[in-house]
């Protein structure tokens, strides 16, 4: 009688709480194969580029640190306008406000993760290496959250720009990320989804005169 009775315990079924695990195990799955592995991938270079947009940020904040200008001032690289990596000038002034990021220049990548060239705008009155930047300086660019929208951030000196995943297509005119890539000194900045994958960051001048007084760079 008590084998007996020990064989029906040993082949009782699931409890309520080991069901319930196992739901919970399920829908977590169900869930992840819910987003597509292409969405997945390009959130994660989404986040790639960012970090290395960041160092490039950085590297800007460096460049103005060891680079002194005519008159003794600090000053920020040029566009790289002919793609070799270096930046362009003519005379003292930069050869276009916009293009390339210098990356020979900065020792950063060129490419961002969607192999498309990082694009950079710097002010003119930063960018000058005979009359450098002073803590009186102001920049020339504004950040949106949309065309007509609330500004992020206004008087930047510089400010660096990828075209997400659709860098080579150009988006129709008037939209956010049209305003990223029309040559005014406006842009957007937003979440990424999928009508809008652009990612920009910019140089703070309350940060780049901060990192220039610490190094004895300004006043």
């Amino acid at each position: 009688m008590n084998i007996f009775f020990e064989k029906q315990q040993d082949n009782r079924g699931f409890t309520l709480v080991e069901m319930a695990m196992v739901l919970v195990i399920v829908g977590l799955l169900v869930a992840a194969f819910l987003t597509p592995l292409s969405a997945q991938m390009d959130l994660q270079r989404y986040s790639e580029t960012k970090k290395q947009m960041e160092d490039v940020k950085e590297a800007l904040y460096g460049y103005a640190m060891s680079h002194t200008a005519t008159d003794g001032k600090p000053y920020l690289p040029c566009p790289d306008t002919d793609g070799d990596g270096a930046e362009n000038r003519t005379g003292s002034a930069c050869s276009a406000l916009e293009g390339n990021i210098p990356y020979a220049s900065l020792g950063v990548n060129l490419l961002d993760s969607w192999n498309n060239n990082y694009r950079y705008r710097v002010t003119a009155a930063f960018a000058d290496n005979a009359t450098g930047f002073t803590l009186t300086t102001t920049g020339g660019i504004t950040v949106k959250n949309a065309v007509a929208g609330t500004t992020v951030a206004s008087n930047i000196p510089a400010i660096i720009i990828s075209w997400g995943k659709n860098g080579a297509i150009v988006p129709a005119a008037g939209t956010d990320e049209d305003e990223n890539r029309n040559g005014d000194t406006n842009f957007v900045t937003r979440d990424f989804s999928a009508t809008f994958d652009d990612v920009v960051v910019w140089v703070s001048p309350n940060v780049l005169f901060n990192r220039m007084v610490a190094a004895g760079k300004l006043p």
